[in-house]
C-alpha cells in the first residue's frame, strides 16, 4: 500500500524533529563556567623546603588537588570504570542499558541498589551541584526527574566536546572520597601516603569505590564497609580484563595501611596572612619563607612556659624570626595558641599594634648618633622638667627602679634603660624628628602629631607593631640597611620590595655594640639571666604602660627574634616585665633560631655583632664625663669613636686630698644630694652655676610652680614620689607641707620624698625662722 503524500510529509517531519532534538541533545551549548575548576583545587603551603605548612581547602571547604587528563593512572582509571560505569568507552554520555538494568535491580530490592548514571552523567551532576551552590550559597542541587534530564542532556553535550580521557579527568578531580576529601590525588595522598600515580590495583581499587557512597564507606569510621567494596571493584576489574584471576586475588589479599591524614597545620596565623595577599587565583602550591623545623621549635617552647605564663596572667604570646640576610620570614607565631578562642587566638598578634615600651629608646639613639652624639656623649640622669605640648604642663620622667644616676654615658643609659636620660636626648633633638625617624624606621601604627606623642614617644606610648619592630630592628643588624620584609620564597616576588639606607654603619655599629654590652647593663640587669648567651647578642627589653605589654627584641648578624607577651584583651599582668615574661621565651627562640640558621658551627663561634666600619678609632674616656680619660679620671673605658675626640677630661682635677670633680651646674644639685659636691670647689663646665642666694633667703627648687605631674603607670607604686627640694644659703631645718598638712621635715641638703597624689596641690616649705616659700603643682 502506497503512502499518501501527507503521510510522507508527517513522517518527514516527524524524522526532522527527532534530528533537531538529537542534534539540539547533542550539541547544543555549554556554558564554559561549568568547566572551570574556579578554586576547586586547594591550595597546599609549604616552607621553604617545601615541607606542608596547611592546605587551604577550596572555595567550597573541600581539600583537593587537580590531576592531568594526559597523565591519568592508568590503574586508577580501569578501577573507576570497574566500579562506576563498565560501558564508559562506548557510550555518547548516556548508557539506556544501565538505566533499564537499574531499574530492575531496583524493583526486585524493592529499594534504590543500584544507580543508572554513567561517569559522565556524575560529571554533569557534580558540575551542575557547583554551580547552584556558588550560584546560591545553599548546599545540594534539588533532586528529582528534571534534574535528572538536566544531567543527561548536559553529560551529551559534555561527550561531544571533552575526550574520555577528559571527562574521566573531570570526575577524579571532582569526585568526593569522603573526610572532605576530594579528586583521586588528593585522596591518594591522604589516605595511602603517595600520588596516584604509583598505587597498587588493591589501592587504586580501594579509592575508586569509595564515590558511591563516600559516607557509607567511609574507611575510618566503617573500614569493613570499605573493604567489602574493595572486593566488589576488584572482581569487576578481573571481569573486564583489566586484573588477571591471579591478580585480582594477589590484590584482594594486600594488607592496606591507612594514614589518619593529620593535616598539616603549622603557622595558621602566618598561612592566613601568606594567602589574603595573594592577587588573582590561589596556586596549587604556595613556597613560603618559613622554616617549618624551627616554627615547630618555637610552638614547643611557648608550651614549656605556658606554667610561667599563666603565673604572670599572660594568655598571649606573639614570636617572629627574621632572616636578616635576605629579609625573609622564619618562624611566626600569632597568638601561642591558635585554637584558644577564649582569648582571641585567632588573632595576628605581630600584626597587632600594642605600645612597646623602651624597645623603642634604641631609634632614638640611633637618630641622635647620626645627628653627632657617640656612646660616650653624656646624658643627664637627674630630675627634670620639660614641657609638652599642654601650657603649663611639663613632663618630668623617672627611672624604672626610682632612681637618679646623675651624669651616664650614651652607651651606659641606653644599654641599662633608663628614662630619663632617653627623654632628655629626646628633647634636644624634638619630638618633630624623633616621629619622622620612627616613621622611616617602618612603623605604619604611627599616625598621629609629633605632638600628641610628646616626649613619650621614646618611652613607647606610641602602639607599633612587632613584625614591623623587629624589620627595623633587622636594619642595625645589616649595618643601617632597612628591607620590606617578604614570606614568599617565589623567584618573582608579588611586587618590587622597598629597600632604604635609614642610618649610616656607624651608628648601626654603635647601637648593636651597645645593646650586645652586657656589662654596659650589667648596673641594670644583672649578669647571668636570660639576655645572655654563649654568644653575643643585641638585645632590647620593654615594658608598657600599667604592664599590659612586655617585649624583648634581638639579633645577631643572621636573626632577628622578637617576642611580645600580654593579653589581647589588654588585661595588666601580674608581676612581668621584658626581662621576666618575654625575656625567657626569647632566650630559648634565639638559641635554637641560631642553632637553625648555623646547624654545623658551635653556639659560641656564632657571627653576630655588626662589623666595625672603617673610621673608628679606639679611645680611653673618662666614664664620668665621657671626654678623653686624662691622668686624674679614676675610672675609664674603651670606645670606638671618630677621630677628633680628643678634648681631655676637664671634670677631674687635682686637689689636696686626691681629686675632686668640678660638676657642671646641671649636675651640682644631683651630686649635692648624692654626697659628692665639694663645696669648697668651683664648678668647670658648660653651664653657669646658678645664682646665689641672700642670706635668709628659702627658695623651693623642685617642684616648680605651676607644673602638672603625670603619674606613671609602668612605675611600682614605691616610685610613684616627688622630691621635694629647697635651697637656702646656708644648711637650715626645713619642715614641708603639701595642702597644710605636715609630710616631713629635713636639712635644706636633703630632699623630702611625697608620694603622687592626684589634684592639685600647694606645697610650703617652711625653716625655723618663719621664712616660707610655696608652689602650686597638678597631679594627674
Amino acid at each position: 500500500m502506497r503512502a499518501r503524500p501527507g503521510q510522507v510529509r508527517i513522517v518527514g517531519a516527524a524524522a526532522l524533529a527527532s534530528l533537531a532534538a538529537a542534534a539540539w541533545l547533542r550539541l547544543g551549548p555549554v556554558d564554559p563556567a561549568l568547566l572551570d575548576p574556579g578554586e576547586t583545587t586547594s591550595t597546599v603551603v609549604v616552607d621553604r623546603r617545601g615541607v606542608p605548612l596547611y592546605e587551604a581547602r577550596s572555595g567550597e571547604g573541600t581539600r583537593s588537588t587537580r590531576l592531568d587528563a594526559a597523565d591519568l593512572p592508568a590503574t586508577l582509571v580501569a578501577a573507576t570504570i570497574a566500579a562506576e560505569d563498565r560501558r564508559f568507552r562506548s557510550h555518547p554520555g548516556v548508557d539506556p542499558l544501565a538505566i533499564a538494568r537499574a531499574a530492575v535491580h531496583n524493583l526486585a530490592a524493592g529499594r534504590i541498589v543500584e544507580g543508572g548514571s554513567t561517569i559522565t552523567q556524575q560529571v554533569a551532576k557534580m558540575l551542575l551541584d557547583r554551580r547552584y551552590r556558588a550560584r546560591t550559597g545553599r548546599g545540594a542541587r534539588p533532586r528529582g526527574a528534571l534534574a535528572k534530564l538536566q544531567e543527561a542532556v548536559l553529560a551529551l553535550r559534555l561527550e561531544h566536546r571533552l575526550t574520555k580521557r577528559e571527562v574521566l579527568a573531570q570526575y577524579l578531580n571532582l569526585a568526593a572520597y569522603g573526610n572532605q576529601l576530594v579528586g583521586a590525588a588528593h585522596a591518594s595522598r591522604a589516605y595511602f601516603g603517595r600520588d596516584a600515580g604509583v598505587l597498587t590495583a588493591a589501592q587504586a581499587a580501594f579509592l575508586a569505590g569509595l564515590p558511591q557512597r563516600p559516607s557509607v564507606f567511609n574507611p575510618y569510621r566503617r573500614p569493613d564497609a570499605a573493604i567489602a567494596r574493595q572486593r566488589v571493584v576488584l572482581a569487576r576489574m578481573a571481569r573486564a580484563g583489566a586484573l588477571t584471576a591471579a591478580e585480582a586475588a594477589q590484590a584482594a589479599g594486600e594488607r592496606l595501611a591507612l594514614k589518619r591524614d593529620p593535616a598539616p597545620f603549622l603557622a595558621p596565623h602566618f598561612v592566613e596572612m601568606a594567602l589574603a595577599e595573594l592577587e588573582g587565583p590561589r596556586p596549587a602550591r604556595l613556597q613560603t619563607t618559613l622554616d617549618a623545623g624551627l616554627q615547630a621549635d618555637v610552638a614547643g617552647i611557648i608550651r614549656s612556659h605556658r606554667a610561667a605564663l599563666d603565673r604572670h596572667g599572660a594568655a598571649n604570646v606573639a614570636v617572629v624570626v627574621l632572616d636578616n640576610a635576605r629579609g625573609e620570614w622564619l618562624a611566626w607565631e600569632g597568638s601561642g595558641d591558635y585554637f584558644d578562642a577564649g582569648h582571641g587566638g585567632a588573632i595576628n598578634g605581630p600584626r597587632t599594634p600594642r605600645q612597646p615600651g623602651s624597645a623603642l629608646k634604641p631609634f632614638t639613639y640611633a637618630l641622635a648618633f647620626e645627628e653627632g652624639f657617640t656612646p660616650a656623649s653624656v646624658l643627664p640622669d637627674v630630675p627634670s622638667h620639660f614641657p609638652t605640648a599642654d601650657p603649663g604642663v611639663l613632663y618630668s620622667p623617672r627611672n624604672y627602679d626610682g632612681r637618679y644616676r646623675g651624669p651616664l654615658l650614651a652607651r651606659r643609659a641606653l644599654a641599662g634603660s633608663e628614662n630619663v636620660p632617653a627623654v632628655a636626648l629626646a628633647s634636644q633633638l624634638g619630638p618633630a624628628r624623633v616621629l619622622r625617624f620612627f616613621t622611616r624606621a617602618g612603623f605604619s601604627t604611627l599616625r598621629q602629631t609629633a605632638s600628641y606623642y610628646g616626649l613619650g614617644i621614646t618611652l613607647g606610648n606610641a602602639e607599633v607593631r612587632l613584625d614591623e619592630l623587629v624589620a627595623a630592628y633587622s636594619a642595625f643588624a645589616r649595618g643601617g640597611r632597612w628591607i620590606e620584609p617578604s614570606w614568599t620564597a617565589a623567584d618573582e616576588p608579588l611586587r618590587p620590595r622597598e629597600e632604604r639606607r635609614l642610618v649610616a654603619p656607624r651608628t648601626a655599629y654603635w647601637v648593636t655594640d651597645i645593646l650586645a654590652d652586657p656589662y654596659a647593663r650589667e648596673y641594670i640587669f644583672g649578669r647571668g639571666g636570660s639576655l645572655e648567651f654563649p654568644f653575643p647578642v643585641a638585645v632590647k627589653t620593654g615594658t608598657s604602660q600599667a604592664y599590659h605589654d612586655n617585649w624583648t627584641i634581638g639579633y645577631t648578624r643572621d636573626v632577628t627574634v622578637g617576642v611580645w607577651v600580654g593579653n589581647f584583651d589588654r588585661r595588666p599582668l601580674r608581676d612581668s616585665s621584658g626581662v621576666t615574661g618575654a625575656g625567657p621565651i626569647f632566650h630559648n627562640v634565639m638559641l635554637a633560631a641560631v642553632r637553625r640558621v648555623r646547624p654545623a658551627a658551635p653556639l659560641a663561634d656564632a657571627e653576630v655583632v655588626a662589623a666595625r666600619p672603617d673610621g673608628l678609632h679606639e679611645r680611653r674616656v673618662c666614664a664620668l664625663s665621657g671626654m678623653a680619660a686624662g691622668r686624674w679620671c679614676p675610672s675609664r673605658q674603651r670606645e670606638w669613636l671618630a677621630a677628633g675626640h680628643a678634648d681631655r677630661c676637664t671634670w677631674h682635677q687635682p686637689a689636696d686630698e686626691g681629686v675632686s670633680v668640678a660638676w657642671p651646674a646641671e649636675y651640682r644639685q644631683w651630686a649635692r644630694q648624692a654626697g659628692l659636691l665639694d663645696e669648697r670647689r668651683t664648678a668647670r663646665g658648660p653651664k653657669a652655676e646658678a645664682r646665689s642666694l641672700e642670706p635668709g633667703e628659702i627658695a623651693i627648687t623642685n617642684p616648680p610652680d605651676g607644673a602638672t605631674y603625670l603619674i606613671d603607670p609602668t612605675l611600682r607604686r614605691e616610685f610613684q614620689t616627688l622630691e621635694l627640694r629647697a635651697e637656702t644659703a646656708a644648711p637650715v631645718v626645713v619642715e614641708w607641707q603639701v595642702d597644710g598638712r605636715t609630710i616631713g621635715r629635713g636639712s635644706s641638703e636633703r630632699a623630702v620624698s611625697w608620694p603622687l597624689a592626684p589634684g592639685t596641690h600647694r606645697l610650703t616649705a617652711r625653716d625655723a625662722a618663719g621664712r616660707v616659700a610655696a608652689s602650686t603643682i597638678t597631679v594627674r
